[in-house]
């Protein structure tokens, strides 16, 4: 064909192509039409080419192209579009590249959809379902709610929580720390954060030998800090009772058990001096607490010696006689204060 009438096809879709072919497109589908007995040609009219190209083009995949899909733009059949592309190379070695950019972003955005989808199902399954992951029943007890990473407030198993921190151990550097530190003198309480020690109890479960070494470590370094604690407090208490002389605590202790009567002021005074000293009374408090120590000496036993006092003990003398034996109705704190008084019906 004459290079003039190919540069009159103006909708040639590849022009390159059809100069090296010598033929135009239609004159190549009619005369493949006149000598076979097929009813459709077998390459694409210029117009599908154009077509096909420009589907390419806005992002549009093969199998919407040959009606394949949901969302249908049929324009062309697979083997006559295969048979194109052979034909004319340059137009199809184009057309092939734009339809695997196509087909590449059409199956990430057909991912994105499915995960959104299946996200959603299981979201809903798990909203319907009687028991959590693990098997527990769902109850109002046994749940409570929380927000996750995307705001989103979703439910959660009580037992499942409680059986995970039960299974939480500690880092190895948290465990050095923690050692290290009760080495040092510090407590566990001190030593580990409130929310490591849950952690650092599983850890001890596990490893009994080294649980019981920190543990007794512990109870000594808190042993020794409250000796010191008290130390302090008897330093800053003594001035109050040493100060001038003695005389502003005796002087208040005094006043404080005026009252008392005088077989148990001296061991109530004895007591609050004794309290001053060791830093828990204070002399403005002595008039207001007398109460707590005259208590605290009326509950201690009275003892002679080594032998608690008892009406039903013997007498010293060898007379086989007790205690009980040598009182008398004048003796009684309810009686009726003379052995001769009359008896009284339900009385003495």
């Amino acid at each position: 064909m004459p290079s003039e009438q190919l540069q009159c096809c103006a909708i040639c879709p590849h022009q390159n192509d059809c100069r090296r072919v010598g033929a135009c497109v239609d004159d190549v589908n009619a005369e493949y039409l006149a000598t076979s007995h097929a009813r459709f040609s077998r390459l694409m009219t210029p117009a599908q080419a154009t077509r096909c190209m420009d589907a390419l083009k806005s992002k549009t995949t093969l199998r919407r192209i040959f009606g394949c899909s949901k969302e249908n733009v049929i324009i062309v059949t697979p083997g006559k579009f295969r048979n194109h592309c052979k034909a004319y190379p340059e137009w199809g070695a184009e057309a092939l590249r734009l339809a695997k950019e196509n087909e590449k972003a059409a199956g990430i955005r057909t991912t994105t959809v499915n995960l959104k989808y299946a996200r959603e199902r299981s979201a809903e399954s798990r909203r319907n379902a009687a028991t959590c992951a693990n098997g527990h029943v769902r109850t109002l007890e046994n749940t409570f709610y929380v927000l996750n990473e995307r705001n989103c407030l979703v439910r959660r198993c009580r037992d499942c929580n409680k059986n995970a921190k039960r299974a939480r151990l500690p880092t190895e550097e948290q465990v050095r720390a923690v050692v290290v530190a009760v080495h040092h003198g510090a407590t566990l309480t001190a030593a580990a954060s409130a929310s490591s020690q849950p952690a650092l109890r599983n850890f001890f479960r596990k490893n009994p030998k080294i649980g019981n070494r920190i543990y007794t470590l512990s109870r000594a370094n808190l042993a020794a800090r409250l000796r010191e604690v008290w130390r302090a407090k008897r330093l800053t208490a003594a001035p109050s009772l040493t100060q001038n002389n003695g005389e502003d605590a005796y002087e208040a202790v005094r006043r404080a058990t005026a009252h008392l009567h005088e077989h148990e002021r001296d061991d109530v005074m004895s007591r609050m001096f004794i309290a001053i000293g060791e830093g828990w009374l204070k002399l403005s408090e002595a008039s207001v607490r007398v109460g707590e120590f005259l208590r605290d000496q009326r509950r201690r036993p009275r003892v002679y010696g080594d032998q608690r006092f008892s009406l039903d003990n013997p007498l010293a003398d060898g007379s086989g006689m007790t205690w009980l034996d040598t009182k008398t109705n004048a003796d009684r704190l309810w009686g009726l204060g003379t052995a001769e008084a009359p008896r009284k019906e339900g009385g003495f």
